[in-house]
């Protein structure tokens, strides 16, 4: 499960969501799929819930939907901006489905 850390906070915005770092006071803004992706996760799904909710949502190969999604994680984790033990608990599993154009709506966490 992904959880924010105690000391970020998320706003939603209308092209997708700001994380502010409250005891620093930075941030990053997440676009809209990433902002889906983000919020699947802290629904408590895992990273193949997450590629199918994106893939709903954007024309985009299984393949490529699962490296995205696995990329944000890794750049939230980078940042500090979720808990270290999220990572243990990223799902494998590549959902299969129909095919699309890679690199269509690649969330992104930026600064």
């Amino acid at each position: 499960m992904v959880m924010l850390r105690s000391d970020v906070v998320r706003a939603p915005t209308e092209y997708g969501s700001v994380l502010l770092h409250t005891d620093d006071g930075r941030y990053w803004t997440l676009n809209r799929s990433g902002d889906l992706v983000l919020r699947v996760l802290l629904d408590g799904g895992d990273v193949a819930a997450a590629v199918r909710e994106l893939r709903t949502t954007v024309e985009v190969d299984p393949q490529v939907a699962r490296s995205d999604v696995e990329g944000l994680l890794a750049q939230l984790a980078d940042v500090g901006l979720i808990e270290p033990e999220s990572e243990a608990h990223w799902s494998p599993e590549v959902e299969a489905g129909c095919p699309g154009s890679a690199g269509a709506g690649r969330p992104e966490a930026r600064r």
